[in-house]
């Protein structure tokens, strides 16, 4: 704990250190799929069928985000013929992408953080990284990119936020599957 101030002024007093970015996770070998679900009095019903033929393949799912006439996920990539040849079977029209890499920036309390989404938007254009989905938590920010930017992407990050290569973590989709995450 700290006081500082002149007779005139109220102290300052600061009980804690301010928290921000220490830690980078990388999960490489990811896959995003984009499935056409029309805007139509059926879209609910499609949705819920691609669900349906996702699971019955055994393809779990994440990053998972509705729009008006699509459905957007993300699956380990050892997944990606099971989910074409699924989805594709069941009439879907889809765009597969491979070949992908979740980057995971933590941080405590993630949203009491000003200006951290600019610095990682910032970070992602210099590196030249495409963003393909988000998700975030209160600890986390998840950027899902093309797996050949990873290298640029975290050094990026790296430098903007003050952390050093050990506060980079890399891990498989498939480590994360069997921990439950």
């Amino acid at each position: 704990m700290s006081s500082h101030g002149s007779p005139n002024q109220s102290p300052h007093v600061s009980f804690e250190r301010e928290r921000g970015v220490h830690a980078l996770q990388i999960t490489r070998n990811v896959a995003h799929v984009v499935i056409s679900v029309g805007d139509d009095a059926l879209r609910s019903s499609r949705i819920l069928q691609v669900f349906r033929t996702l699971s019955e393949s055994e393809v779990a799912v994440f990053l998972v985000k509705m729009h008006r006439t699509a459905v957007t996920l993300a699956f380990a990539g050892t997944g990606i013929e099971r989910a074409e040849t699924a989805l594709t079977q069941s009439d879907f029209r889809v765009t597969l992408r491979r070949d992908l890499a979740v980057v995971a920036i933590r941080a405590e309390s993630m949203r009491d953080l000003s200006g951290v989404m600019v610095e990682i938007s910032d970070a992602l254009y210099t590196a030249g990284a495409l963003l393909y989905e988000t998700g975030d938590s209160h600890n986390s920010v998840l950027c899902l990119i093309d797996g050949d930017r990873v290298a640029p992407v975290v050094e990026e990050l790296r430098q903007r936020f003050g952390m050093d290569a050990d506060a980079v973590h890399e891990t498989s989709i498939e480590a994360e599957a069997e921990a439950g995450l």
